[in-house]
Order: structure tokens, then sequence, then C-alpha cells
């Protein structure tokens, strides 16, 4: 599945309890403003001091939660974190907003990225460190179902798309040290990709108030039909786990057909991956292929041509709507989890309906296929996504 790579970043105060003292806070009231976007409560979290390019970023940093819509269309309470840099704004207009969507993280509440990112664990603290080196403040959600109750419906696009935009109105606060009127950018690689893409689609729609400059979406995985064919058998190929259970929670109603194509070791690993991080990929039986895993030696990439697996996989396809801010599409040719084909056609696609799409290509090869190195390496492309999303920012009429 798809997945990002780690960087390194130091948290002052952070400590290294296996014990959680935090973890209180991810326990969401019992009743709670359902309007999205509204923000159930917060706590000063950690002071941030992130290395990157030789220098220290020091951030004033919170951890929020606010409510959002998830993958049922229901009103459910998400955790993420705000970093601002305690350096003034010098840029035009107020300090933007960047919301960063994690690449695959896993499915277990200790996998959250504002857990993690308290430890220095986190993937998508270079991304982080760069943005924050860049003065901009930085909106890290965790998505529907990670450190909170529930499951996390794995690339939905309603539920991560959400997320993004309902994280992107809470962390313009003052409170946080951002203005209500910030103008907000979307970031993310690989399942970060697709959370961006997704919230650029819903964005007209589900939050057209928000003052969005420009997304930058990664090896988004804008087809779950591609990643199952290429994911099957790989490093993570436990992770079609994350992708199963994810189906679940957002088509509970079809639970029993969707457990009826697997057999038991199948089952195994959809009830034992729920709990695991990306960091257990060597307890998710790595390189067995789903023929393994179904009760009918199929590869599961098979049973998705029928319903309700048909249904579940196209509500979840980018390319139907176009992004009405300008957008930039980074891919790997030699990608060996996402597929530049089914990328290639969501680039048309949005162009075709009219959307400012920007390609930044790599032309790297198939490097040890399965091994996630072809798709990891495409993780350099976020500092040309960078000067992108700087360019934007002091050009864009809403800052």
């Amino acid at each position: 599945m798809a997945c990002a790579v780690a960087a390194t970043v130091s948290l002052v105060g952070a400590g290294s309890s296996t014990a959680d003292p935090y973890a209180a806070f991810y326990n969401p009231p019992s009743t709670f403003d359902p309007q999205p976007g509204s923000l159930i409560k917060s706590a000063p979290s950690y002071a941030a001091v992130i290395p990157f390019t030789g220098a220290n970023i020091d951030a004033r940093t919170t951890t929020v939660m606010y409510a959002s819509t998830g993958a049922r269309n229901r009103p459910t309470a998400v955790t993420g974190s705000v970093l601002v840099p305690r350096k003034p704004w010098t840029g035009r207009g107020e300090r933007p907003v960047v919301v960063v969507g994690s690449g695959t993280i896993g499915a277990g509440d200790q996998c959250a990225p504002s857990r993690l990112l308290r430890y220095g664990q986190a993937y998508e603290e270079l991304a982080i460190g760069a943005l924050l080196a860049n003065n901009y403040a930085v909106a890290l959600t965790d998505y529907e179902g990670l450190g909170t109750p529930g499951d996390h419906p794995y690339l939905n696009r309603r539920s991560l798309g959400t997320s993004m935009l309902d994280m992107a109105r809470v962390a313009r606060n003052p409170k946080f040290g951002v203005s209500a009127k910030a103008p907000v950018a979307l970031w993310g690689y690989s399942e970060g990709g697709f959370a961006a893409g997704s919230a650029a689609e819903l964005a007209g729609t589900y939050a057209p108030e928000l003052p969005i400059f420009a997304a930058f979406a990664g090896a988004p995985a804008p087809d779950l039909a591609d990643l199952a064919r290429l994911g099957d058998g790989s490093l993570l190929g436990g992770g079609v786990g994350w992708v199963v259970n994810g189906f679940i929670a957002a088509y509970p109603q079809h639970r029993e057909k969707f457990l009826a194509a697997f057999n038991p070791l199948g089952r195994s690993v959809l009830r034992d991956v729920n709990s695991y991080c990306v960091f257990d990929v060597l307890r998710m039986l790595p390189f067995v292929p789903t023929t393994f895993y179904t009760s009918d030696g199929r590869p599961i990439a098979a049973h998705l041509r029928k319903e309700p697996w048909l249904t579940a996989v196209n509500d979840q396809r980018l390319g139907r709507v176009a992004p009405g801010m300008p957008v930039l599409v980074s891919q790997n040719r030699g990608d060996d989890v996402v597929d530049p084909r089914g990328t290639d056609r969501m680039v048309r696609s949005w162009r075709a309906k009219g959307a400012d799409v920007t390609v930044e290509t790599m032309h790297l090869p198939v490097i040890l296929p399965g091994t996630f190195l072809g798709h990891g390496v495409g993780l350099t492309s976020e500092l040309q996504a960078l000067r992108w999303l700087n360019g934007k920012a002091a050009t864009s009429p809403k800052n």
C-alpha cells in the first residue's frame, strides 16, 4: 500500500515513555458541536524544534480535536496538530496555513501522526520542517479513526478530504497563532497526496468559504484497483487489510460480503493489521501474495470487479471533479506502488474539466519492485513542490 519515508525530528520535551500521557485527550466528549470544523478541544502540546537544512525551527504547537464528516457522512471527532513558527510572517497578507495529510502510517490509534510527532516518529517531518522553515503555519490532520475511537477508513475519498478541509477550518484561529483570514494550501504525498487531491475535489461544495490558493498531491494513488494490483505481494502487501477494513468502516452493510472473500489466514490479517502501524511491516506477512488470503485463491484485485467491491473502489476514484485551485501533481514513472498511468488518467480528467494542473514527472526506473523504493524516492519531488508553493503564495490574490 502507499506509504511515505520517515525523516528525523527532534521534539523538545517529548519523552519516550511507552505509556502515552496524552492518551486521554483523544477521547471525544459524549456530545460536541457537530458543525464541520468546530473546535472540540485543544491543548498546548510541546515545543517543536525541527532540524532542517541546518536551521532549528522553533514552532508553537497545539494538539486539537475538531468536528468533521466521516466516511458514512456522519459527524465525527478528528484530531491533529497546528504548528506555527514563532518568527513573524514577512510575506504578503496573512501567514498561510498549509494543511498536511500524512502518508500511510497504519491503522492503530498509536499511529496517529499527532502522537508520533511528539517522539520524532511521524512520517511528515521532512515536509513539516521545510514548510516551517519557509515560515508557513502547518496543520497536520490525523484523519478519521486514527487516535480517536473507530476504524480508520483508509484511502476513503470523503473521509480524508473532509478531514483535511475541516483541519483548515479549525486551524484558522488566532488562539493558535493563525489568522482567521489566513489563506490555505493543501499538501500531501502518497495517502497524503490522495487526501490532498480528495480535499481539492470536495472543497468547492464542502468548504467553499476556504480561500485555498494551491494544492500539492504527490503520487496520489487515484485508483484503488491499480493499487491492489501493484501492491499485491509487496513489502507492505498486508496493507490490503487496511483497505478492506476501511471498506467495512465506510460500508458496514456489506461487511459479511467483504469478509466472505477471505479464508482464515486472510481474516487474521484483517484483524491484526487494524492495530498495526507501518513500522510493523515485518509482522504483516511481507511479500505474501493475496492469493494466500482469499477463499477462492484468486488475487484480491479480481474481487474488485464485482459488487460490492466495485462500488467501493469507484467511489474513491479521483478525477471526477475539477479542483477549483491550482494543483501540482508529482509522480515517478518508476513508482512500484502507485501506477503512474492512473495518475495520468486523473490529470487528463481534471484538465478536461478545466482545472489548472501542473505535473512534475520523475523518470527514475523501477528499482526492486515491491520494496517501495520506487515510491519512496518520489518524496524528493517535495522540494520542487515547495518552490511551486512559494510562487503561488507570492502571487495569489487570496493573500
